[in-house]
């Protein structure tokens, strides 16, 4: 009888904490997860809140536009009111970011969108240039920002746009960088003058 308890009690433990370990490394949300389905419907539906809403993509890639419309996020369109944006020397096209292959970002992986919002680069390793609030969008937690990856890769119908290149007046393509070279992370939480509330 004790021989047949300690063997069961073992078992249980090794259970115990197989789960334990298990829970920790797989959580129920990782980034992993998030990654593999952007057909999730709650990720769609999360995304198409965040860039319609808090996001306010539309306001550069959509001016005046609703997901009605048939150039919905599309980028720049000739005619369009106050673009390209003049920023310094620089002209700034809004990007075509709906899943066309040729004109828009089908042809990106849902990593290098993702790296867009977290990063500041695009697909080739340049870094995006101002209007684009990625210096802010890099603060959002990885299920937000694989939300809007989802919605963006998935939620919309691809619009053949060609957005010509941003330019400096020499005619080259500008190099943004040096404009983010001082950005800080948030503190962590609480910050000095927060209240904190959260578990650990």
């Amino acid at each position: 009888m004790n021989r047949r308890w300690r063997v069961l009690s073992g078992f249980l433990f090794l259970l115990v904490l197989f789960s334990v370990v298990l829970l920790k490394v797989t959580p129920v949300y990782s980034s992993n997860n998030l990654s593999s389905d952007l057909t999730d419907p709650r990720l769609i539906q999360r995304g198409r809140y965040l860039v319609t809403g808090a996001g306010h993509c539309a306001g550069c890639h959509s001016p005046n536009q609703t997901p009605d419309d048939p150039q919905w996020l599309a980028g720049y369109l000739p005619g369009t009111p106050d673009q390209p944006f003049q920023i310094g020397e620089f002209q700034i096209y809004p990007s075509n970011i709906t899943p066309d292959k040729e004109t828009g970002i089908g042809s990106w992986t849902p990593e290098q969108v993702f790296t867009v919002f977290r990063q500041g680069q695009d697909k080739h390793g340049k870094t995006i240039c101002p209007p684009m609030f990625w210096s802010v969008y890099q603060n959002l937690s990885d299920r937000d920002t694989w939300s809007i990856v989802a919605y963006l890769k998935a939620g919309i119908k691809p619009v053949k746009n060609q957005v010509p290149e941003n330019t400096t007046p020499q005619g080259t393509r500008p190099d943004c960088t040096p404009l983010f070279q001082n950005l800080q992370p948030l503190p962590a939480y609480p910050g000095k003058n927060e209240i904190g509330v959260w578990r650990k």
